[in-house]
């Protein structure tokens, strides 16, 4: 994957033709006589927001090809932008037509209509339910499990809702041809969700991995490793992640995102995680020979031209760069490797000893960054920022690519520093994963 100006106006061309295909299915052919200005809008409004939610379904698919052309972190923050924008336009609609015209109100009353208010009342409380889970999800103590299936459901429902609505209301959407257009249109953007969690699942049951060993690790993290159990293992490129269900079936709510920590050579499949929410503090009692479903891989945080690597990782976050490291190592690639690693302090390292090692392997720079220094410390303490970069950018540093895991503040803080100080932000890569 390559960034450029060029490729993102593209494809946000491409969105914003997506976004309006509802709205020239309804000007198509004859139009109803014009009404007031904020009426013809609100009804707009819901036009696109319908469409912008329909879409999502996309952003949130898991898609190989839409992952690498804008790579994951850019399609999940995209994904939730869209989706505030959506709630946005979808929310006006209603509010807009009853300022305009009090009359709409009777949409929402049952003694006019009662199937009808039932509906559009339960998609309104089901927008707003998925858009404030899905901003304070971690505030309202709803597991991601929990709010993964909340959110799809009424995702699908909200979708469904909308497009009934439409077709009942039909002022614009008169004609067979255009209801059966867009039913077509919002039936396929909801089969996507049921493609990604019933036949994928559904094709991959044939494909279980096994525990071949768990590892515990420093910083209260632990390391599966996983074999292919009578199926050839996943190919994979270094930084890409899959999506782990650990479970005797592959229909389980239970399914988080990893990043692959193994070379790309290895046989087995390693993941290494810290144990900081209710799956990944089961690692440690998993038990040898329990069965694993792999959904992947996925991804873009990948390597894939012959330059430099100048890597930034933070705690646990350090898992992307092992796999690239432990590949190159493999290779027998001498590339010039530079990996700022942040941590708490010296004992909480994870794979510490095993950086040691590829530092005599690989022409590997290794700076550590403490933010807790014990007494003694002779290496940088603080935060990774604009004066430690600074310190230790390379005089070329354009002949290099970045790669920024880790915390979320410690990202954002790495990567404003980095364009600061004069790279190129084409060269910028980053991993955020908040699913724990």
């Amino acid at each position: 994957m390559k960034y450029s100006f060029r490729r993102a106006f593209f494809w946000l061309g491409i969105y914003l033709v997506l976004c309006l295909i509802p709205l020239f299915i309804a000007i198509t052919g004859p139009i109803p006589e014009k009404r007031d200005f904020w009426i013809e809008f609100g009804v707009a409004l819901g036009f696109l927001g319908l469409a912008m939610f329909a879409l999502q379904f996309i952003f949130s698919g898991r898609f190989e090809k839409i992952a690498a052309t804008f790579g994951m972190d850019n399609v999940h923050h995209f994904h939730r932008k869209m989706g505030i924008i959506a709630f946005v336009f979808v929310l006006m609609h209603p509010i807009t037509l009853i300022l305009a015209n009090p009359e709409f109100l009777s949409y929402f009353d049952p003694r006019i209509n009662a199937p009808r208010a039932v509906a559009l009342s339960f998609a309104t409380v089901s927008l707003i339910l998925i858009t404030v889970t899905s901003l304070w999800r971690l505030s309202f103590g709803l597991n991601y499990e929990k709010w993964r299936l909340v959110h799809g459901v009424l995702a699908l429902a909200l979708v469904f809702i909308g497009t009934v609505h439409v077709l009942q209301v039909s002022h614009y959407i008169n004609t067979l041809w255009k209801q059966i257009l867009l039913a077509l249109l919002m039936g396929g953007s909801m089969y996507l969700v049921i493609h990604t969690r019933i036949v994928r699942p559904w094709k991959n049951r044939k494909k279980p991995y096994k525990v071949t060993n768990v590892q515990k690790e420093r910083d209260d993290s632990w390391t599966l490793e996983l074999k292919a159990h009578n199926h050839k293992r996943m190919s994979f490129e270094t930084g890409q992640f899959a999506w782990l269900t650990i479970n005797d079936s592959p229909f389980s709510m239970q399914q988080h995102p990893f990043t692959i920590a193994s070379s790309e050579m290895d046989n087995s499949l390693l993941f290494t995680a810290k144990s900081t929410g209710d799956f990944t503090a089961t690692w440690k009692d998993i038990e040898v020979g329990a069965k694993v479903f792999l959904e992947g891989p996925f991804g873009s945080f990948t390597p894939k031209e012959n330059r430099n690597l100048f890597l930034i990782m933070g705690g646990i976050g350090v898992t992307p760069a092992m796999s690239m490291l432990r590949t190159l190592k493999d290779k027998k690639d001498k590339r010039k490797i530079t990996l700022v690693y942040a941590n708490e302090n010296w004992k909480n390292i994870t794979f510490r000893e095993e950086l040691e090692e590829l530092k005599t392997l690989l022409n590997l720079k290794l700076i550590h960054i403490l933010n807790k220094p014990e007494d003694g410390w002779k290496g940088e303490s603080g935060i990774v920022d604009y004066d430690l970069l600074k310190k230790h950018l390379p005089e070329q540093h354009n002949d290099y690519m970045y790669y920024i895991c880790g915390p979320e503040p410690m990202m954002d803080e790495a990567e404003i520093a980095l364009r600061d100080l004069g790279v190129d932000w084409r060269h910028i890569y980053t991993e955020r994963f908040d699913i724990v």
